[in-house]
């Protein structure tokens, strides 16, 4: 497939919870940087093996990278189902085979609460123990007890998700290690400055001298279950239910003024709240579970993170 004018340069690819958001954000502000809106097309994880070029420029690049502009010098976009697709990878190089990918990486211990959360809050998980959605696992893999507005049961399959040796082992064989860059989560909560610098020269932009960072962004759940369902839970492969609904229901703020009906509602029932923390016992189940691809990835990165399953 030839390459489009506007197709992106790098990918930040994942994994979820890991700070993802906050650099995307950090380098959507930098002036030569132009980020994908929103931060998670996904669609080379959706993508059929034989979508066409028009599919490309309609579906994909005309939607998200509409505020391209020749002041940019590199483009990217934040899908973070692509750390978990070989295939996504594949496509990606298959049109630009000089792609940058970024990849986030955080202790699981802190991830996995924070990433069940995140599922409780997108309707794709209703166990709302995380303890218990974690022995559910197997039965998950089998196609039971799936929450029917999931999208996809992989998503709850907890272990596969925070098994960054065997992502990153994968990353690094499809793509080739010259062209993937590892962030870990502690050195950005420890100088965000550092690491965005390291990302702009990883990318080939310049340091714009940004100084400061926003450090958290916040875990959230719902005031109302059906409220969130009546909001999101309509899917479909290329489109989310809810941005039909912003498009129509409008209502008049004023003089030449519009607001979202829609978006008040979803900001109206969103509340910040922090995952509950892992008792021992479940403590001691995810360091025994993740001990062996913690090691592997140390040896990855060439750096210890044997504390994470210590």
């Amino acid at each position: 497939m030839t390459r489009p004018d506007r197709f992106p340069d790098f990918f930040l690819v994942g994994a979820p919870r890991c700070g993802t958001t906050a650099l995307s954000r950090y380098l959507a502000d930098n002036p030569q940087v132009c980020f994908s809106r929103p931060k998670e097309p996904h669609y080379f994880a959706l993508l059929a093996p034989d979508a066409s070029l028009d599919d490309l420029e309609t579906t994909y690049l005309s939607r998200h990278f509409a505020h391209h502009h020749a002041g940019h010098r590199a483009i990217g976009e934040g899908s973070v189902s692509y750390l978990y697709s070989p295939h996504a990878i594949e496509r990606i190089l298959a049109v630009n085979p000089d792609a940058r990918f970024i990849a986030m990486l955080r202790n699981p211990l802190e991830m996995l609460p924070s990433y069940h959360l995140r599922m409780l809050f997108i309707l794709c998980e209703d166990v709302e123990d995380f303890a218990a959605a974690w022995r559910l696992q197997d039965a998950r893999a089998r196609g039971e007890h799936v929450p029917r507005h999931c999208i996809d049961a992989r998503l709850l399959l907890y272990r596969e998700v925070a098994r960054y040796g065997v992502q990153i082992e994968r990353l690094y064989r499809v793509a080739g290690r010259e062209r993937c860059h590892v962030v870990v989560f502690d050195d950005l909560a420890r100088d965000p400055g550092a690491v965005y610098r390291q990302v702009l020269k990883f990318i080939g932009v310049d340091d714009d001298g940004r100084t400061a960072f926003k450090r958290r962004f916040p875990s959230r759940i719902y005031r109302s279950r059906w409220l969130q369902e009546l909001l999101y839970s309509v899917r479909s492969r290329r489109a989310h239910a809810v941005d039909t609904l912003q498009r129509t229901a409008r209502v008049k703020q004023g003089p030449g003024r519009r607001k979202s009906l829609v978006k008040r509602l979803a900001r109206w029932n969103r509340i910040e709240r922090r995952p509950a923390p892992l008792d021992a016992e479940m403590t001691a189940t995810l360091r025994a579970a993740l001990a062996d691809d913690v090691a592997t990835l140390s040896g990855l990165l060439g750096r210890d993170l044997r504390h994470w399953s210590a």
